[in-house]
Parts: C-alpha cells; sequence; structure tokens
C-alpha cells in the first residue's frame, strides 16, 4: 500500500473512530454505548497497525 492511500485509509477510519465516540457519549440506554466503544477501540487498533505498516516498510520488512 502505498503511503498515499495509507494516510487515505487512516482518515477514514480515524472518522469512524471519531463516530464511535459520539455513539457511545449520546447512549443513553441500550446496546449503543458498547457498540460505539467496539468502533473506537477496533479503529483505534487498526491506526497503530497502519503506522507499524508504514514504519516496518521504512526498514525495509
Amino acid at each position: 500500500m502505498s503511503g498515499l492511500a495509507m494516510w487515505i485509509v487512516g482518515v477514514i477510519v480515524g472518522a469512524f473512530a471519531v463516530i464511535g465516540l459520539f455513539l457511545a457519549s449520546g447512549a443513553h440506554a441500550g446496546p449503543m454505548y458498547p457498540i460505539g466503544l467496539v468502533i473506537f477501540l477496533g479503529s483505534a487498533v487498526f491506526e497503530f497497525w497502519l503506522i507499524k505498516k508504514y514504519f516496518d516498510q521504512q526498514e525495509g520488512h
């Protein structure tokens, strides 16, 4: 994956993370709180994976 593609995917996934936090913060009852947190945590893990992949490519692995 090229650098530009990583940036585009990173921005889209970052937007999903913010949406997940908004879902969790606006939940008064029901399953939206855990769903929002799962969306946020999954997005955060994916962002860190993108960062790792970028630096691995820089090292030539």
